[in-house]
Order: C-alpha cells, then sequence, then structure tokens
C-alpha cells in the first residue's frame, strides 16, 4: 500500500524533535551553486577577515535573539537554518517539507522513515525522516545525503545540527566578524 507524501507530512502528532544519523563528510566546492530562496540569502554582512588556511572555510552568520543563522541550500532551495551545536540532527518544519514536496525539491523516493528522538523536555517523540541528497552551507560547503528530521510543528525553527556539524574537522565562531570558521577533514 503506497502512502501519499503530504497525507503522510500533514498526519505527523510530534512537538519537536532532533534526530539523525551520521553521515559523510562534507567538503568545499568552489562552483557556482544556483539556489531559488524563501528569504534573502545574500542579506548577510560579508567580512574582510582572512584565515590564512586553505582547509578553513569561512562563513557569514546573522544574529537574531541570541541566536545564530546561516544560509543553508536544501537540494537547491534556499532557507536559513539555526546553527545549533545542541541539536543532534538536522530539523525542517511540515511547512519547509511539504513546500519542498509541491516544489519537486522532495520526492516519496526521499522518505527513509520513521525514528524516535528524545526532545528537550525528555520525551520521546515519534517523527518522520527524509534525505536531503544535497545540502549546502553557504554555497561553499556541500553535504551529500543528508537526513533531517521532519516536525510537525509548522512553526518549528529549522535547525542544523551535529548531523552535518559532526562530518567537519571543527568549527569555530568569531563574533567579532560574525563568521563560523570550518576546518575541513
Amino acid at each position: 500500500m503506497k502512502i501519499k507524501l503530504p497525507l503522510v507530512i500533514f498526519v505527523l502528532l510530534i512537538l519537536l524533535s532532533c534526530g539523525g544519523k551520521k553521515g559523510r563528510p562534507a567538503f568545499y566546492d568552489s562552483g557556482d551553486f544556483k539556489t531559488d530562496t524563501l528569504s534573502d540569502v545574500n542579506s548577510y554582512s560579508r567580512s574582510n577577515h582572512f584565515i590564512n588556511d586553505p582547509d578553513v572555510i569561512s562563513v557569514p552568520f546573522k544574529e537574531k535573539g541570541g541566536v545564530k543563522y546561516v544560509n543553508v541550500s536544501a537540494n537547491g532551495l534556499g532557507f536559513e537554518m539555526i546553527f545549533d551545536t545542541g541539536c543532534s540532527g538536522t530539523l525542517i518544519s511540515v511547512a519547509e517539507a511539504n513546500y519542498l514536496y509541491q516544489k519537486g525539491y522532495l520526492t516519496e523516493n526521499d522518505y527513509l522513515g520513521n525514528s524516535q528522538s528524545q526532545i528537550a523536555d525528555g520525551s520521546i517523540v515519534e517523527n518522520m525522516v527524509f534525505n536531503i541528497k544535497e545540502l549546502i552551507i553557504d554555497g561553499k560547503i556541500r553535504c551529500p545525503d543528508v537526513q533531517a528530521t521532519v516536525s510537525s510543528n509548522i512553526n518549528a525553527p529549522l535547525l542544523l545540527g551535529n548531523e552535518v556539524l559532526n562530518r567537519v574537522a571543527s568549527y569555530t565562531i568569531d563574533n567579532e566578524n560574525k563568521n563560523i570558521n570550518f576546518k575541513l577533514k
């Protein structure tokens, strides 16, 4: 029996979750990436700060309410995601998942199944997991095959967590220049 993706997404009964498994390493690609956007992905101020290490990629962030946001492209569609070192995976809301599906950026073949996660209040929730074939951070760091957990909360924040962050050797936050410096493996 085949279930239609939009119906399955809207039937989700979870509040919020972070989940995912360890993925392949991220890598730098100097190619020109084309993205559609839901937000202005070019609105970040660029720094003239120079890192003298070819393995370090500097990504600007925007801060709102003490939270750091970075530009991310998921299968070619641009978003602002929260840089969240406390989240184990990558999280998108059912609204973003549905939009990705309706625009052809996500298909039924990307559905990986369900998983359980523990949320901040300690409760366990069931959620759906999808494969994002290509997640690109600020047009610079390419992460193939990212497992994204879908929250049924349409207001859930988009979280860039450790499922992606663990693909780099390290990262440092430069608050003065508003950059996150990723050292590649």
